[in-house]
Protein backbone atom coordinates (compact mmCIF):
# COMPACT_ATOMS: atom_id res chain seq x y z
CA UNK A 1 0.00 0.00 0.00
CA UNK A 2 1.10 3.55 -0.69
CA UNK A 3 2.69 5.36 2.21
CA UNK A 4 0.73 7.93 4.23
CA UNK A 5 -2.57 6.55 2.94
CA UNK A 6 -5.46 5.03 4.78
CA UNK A 7 -6.75 2.18 2.61
CA UNK A 8 -9.21 -0.64 2.96
CA UNK A 9 -9.57 -3.71 0.76
CA UNK A 10 -12.97 -3.63 -0.96
CA UNK A 11 -12.57 -6.64 -3.24
CA UNK A 12 -10.44 -8.71 -5.57
CA UNK A 13 -10.32 -9.07 -9.33
CA UNK A 14 -12.28 -12.24 -10.05
CA UNK A 15 -11.02 -15.15 -12.13
CA UNK A 16 -13.97 -14.65 -14.50
CA UNK A 17 -12.85 -11.08 -15.31
CA UNK A 18 -9.18 -12.10 -15.54
CA UNK A 19 -10.06 -14.86 -18.02
CA UNK A 20 -12.56 -12.82 -20.06
CA UNK A 21 -10.18 -9.91 -20.60
CA UNK A 22 -6.89 -11.88 -20.46
CA UNK A 23 -5.65 -9.87 -17.45
CA UNK A 24 -3.64 -12.78 -16.06
CA UNK A 25 -1.19 -10.58 -14.10
CA UNK A 26 -4.14 -9.30 -12.02
CA UNK A 27 -5.55 -12.68 -10.94
CA UNK A 28 -6.93 -12.35 -7.40
CA UNK A 29 -5.31 -8.88 -7.04
CA UNK A 30 -6.69 -6.83 -4.15
CA UNK A 31 -8.71 -3.71 -4.94
CA UNK A 32 -8.36 -0.94 -2.37
CA UNK A 33 -10.35 2.15 -1.56
CA UNK A 34 -8.59 5.14 -0.06
CA UNK A 35 -9.77 8.39 1.47
CA UNK A 36 -8.76 10.03 -1.83
CA UNK A 37 -11.83 8.43 -3.41
CA UNK A 38 -14.13 10.94 -1.71
CA UNK A 39 -12.37 13.82 -3.48
CA UNK A 40 -12.93 12.20 -6.88
CA UNK A 41 -16.51 11.15 -6.20
CA UNK A 42 -17.48 14.59 -4.87
CA UNK A 43 -17.47 16.02 -8.40
CA UNK A 44 -20.16 13.45 -9.34
CA UNK A 45 -22.28 13.96 -6.19
CA UNK A 46 -24.87 16.18 -7.90
CA UNK A 47 -25.34 13.57 -10.65
CA UNK A 48 -26.94 11.19 -8.14
CA UNK A 49 -30.72 11.25 -7.66
CA UNK A 50 -30.35 12.22 -4.00
CA UNK A 51 -28.02 12.16 -0.99
CA UNK A 52 -29.24 8.73 0.13
CA UNK A 53 -28.44 7.23 -3.26
CA UNK A 54 -24.97 8.80 -3.18
CA UNK A 55 -24.22 7.52 0.35
CA UNK A 56 -25.73 4.09 -0.32
CA UNK A 57 -23.59 3.73 -3.47
CA UNK A 58 -20.38 4.59 -1.60
CA UNK A 59 -21.14 2.09 1.13
CA UNK A 60 -21.98 -0.55 -1.51
CA UNK A 61 -18.61 -0.51 -3.33
CA UNK A 62 -17.60 -4.01 -2.07
CA UNK A 63 -20.97 -5.36 -3.29
CA UNK A 64 -20.57 -3.63 -6.69
CA UNK A 65 -17.15 -5.25 -7.14
CA UNK A 66 -18.14 -8.71 -5.89
CA UNK A 67 -21.48 -8.93 -7.69
CA UNK A 68 -21.59 -6.59 -10.71
CA UNK A 69 -24.25 -6.54 -13.43
CA UNK A 70 -21.44 -6.24 -16.01
CA UNK A 71 -17.70 -5.43 -16.09
CA UNK A 72 -15.93 -3.70 -18.96
CA UNK A 73 -12.15 -3.47 -19.45
CA UNK A 74 -11.02 -0.07 -20.74
CA UNK A 75 -7.61 -0.85 -22.24
CA UNK A 76 -6.82 2.81 -23.00
CA UNK A 77 -7.15 3.79 -19.34
CA UNK A 78 -6.11 0.36 -18.00
CA UNK A 79 -9.25 0.32 -15.87
CA UNK A 80 -12.13 -2.00 -15.09
CA UNK A 81 -15.61 -0.47 -15.10
CA UNK A 82 -18.00 -2.30 -12.76
CA UNK A 83 -21.71 -1.65 -13.37
CA UNK A 84 -24.50 -2.38 -10.89
CA UNK A 85 -27.89 -1.06 -9.85
CA UNK A 86 -27.92 0.08 -6.25
CA UNK A 87 -30.58 2.79 -5.84
CA UNK A 88 -29.75 3.80 -9.38
CA UNK A 89 -27.38 2.25 -11.90
CA UNK A 90 -23.76 3.19 -11.19
CA UNK A 91 -20.29 2.69 -12.59
CA UNK A 92 -17.36 2.02 -10.27
CA UNK A 93 -14.00 2.59 -11.98
CA UNK A 94 -11.08 0.46 -10.75
CA UNK A 95 -7.67 1.63 -11.93
CA UNK A 96 -5.33 -1.29 -12.57
CA UNK A 97 -1.71 -0.94 -11.53
CA UNK A 98 1.12 -3.44 -11.48
CA UNK A 99 3.99 -1.15 -10.52
CA UNK A 100 5.72 -2.09 -7.32
CA UNK A 101 4.09 -0.60 -4.20
CA UNK A 102 1.18 0.74 -6.24
CA UNK A 103 -2.36 -0.35 -5.51
CA UNK A 104 -5.14 -1.41 -7.83
CA UNK A 105 -7.73 1.03 -6.55
CA UNK A 106 -11.25 2.46 -6.85
CA UNK A 107 -10.75 5.69 -8.80
CA UNK A 108 -14.32 7.02 -8.89
CA UNK A 109 -18.02 6.13 -8.83
CA UNK A 110 -20.84 7.80 -10.74
CA UNK A 111 -24.40 7.18 -11.97
CA UNK A 112 -24.73 5.90 -15.54
CA UNK A 113 -27.63 5.30 -17.91
CA UNK A 114 -28.72 1.84 -19.07
CA UNK A 115 -28.08 3.00 -22.68
CA UNK A 116 -24.43 3.75 -21.91
CA UNK A 117 -23.98 0.34 -20.27
CA UNK A 118 -25.55 -1.32 -23.33
CA UNK A 119 -22.96 0.47 -25.49
CA UNK A 120 -20.14 -0.89 -23.29
CA UNK A 121 -21.64 -4.38 -23.58
CA UNK A 122 -21.76 -4.08 -27.39
CA UNK A 123 -18.21 -2.73 -27.45
CA UNK A 124 -16.95 -5.62 -25.31
CA UNK A 125 -18.35 -8.12 -27.83
CA UNK A 126 -16.65 -6.29 -30.71
CA UNK A 127 -13.30 -5.94 -28.89
CA UNK A 128 -13.27 -9.55 -27.67
CA UNK A 129 -13.94 -11.18 -31.05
Amino acid sequence: MGKNRINKIVGRISNEIVDRYKLYDYRNKEIVQSLDLYVHVAKHAKEFENVDSFNNTLSSIPEIISNPYFVYYDSLRNSLLYFKKIDETVCTVVKLNLRKNKDTYVATVYPISKNKIDKYIELSYIVNR
